[in-house]
């Protein structure tokens, strides 16, 4: 006979764990929460640097990531997610 050494959970929680969110995503809204989080680490890169002295690739580059940006909020938008990668603004526009 095995005996468990571990408690047993309280009624507040398993209704805790009852009542838990794990939402699912779709591999789009993955993808879009993805691409965003790297587009936006970019960006952040590429404004730090003195614009003066930026090349024309790293221009383009400011563009992409603020495109890609952009396009991932749209697809997270239309998915009602929008919160998964806008987590700092209460309202985001």
């Amino acid at each position: 006979m095995t005996t468990s050494t571990a408690p047993a959970m309280s009624a507040a929680d398993r209704a805790a764990h009852r009542s838990a969110s794990h939402v699912r995503v779709s591999p789009e809204v993955r993808r879009a929460v993805v691409r965003y989080e790297v587009a936006a680490a970019r960006l952040e890169e590429l404004t730090a640097l003195d614009a003066r002295f930026m090349t024309a690739a790293q221009f383009d580059s400011l563009a992409l990531a603020q495109d890609t940006m952009a396009e991932s909020r749209q697809v997270l938008e239309r998915a009602g997610l929008l919160h998964l990668v806008d987590t700092g603004s209460a309202v985001a526009k």
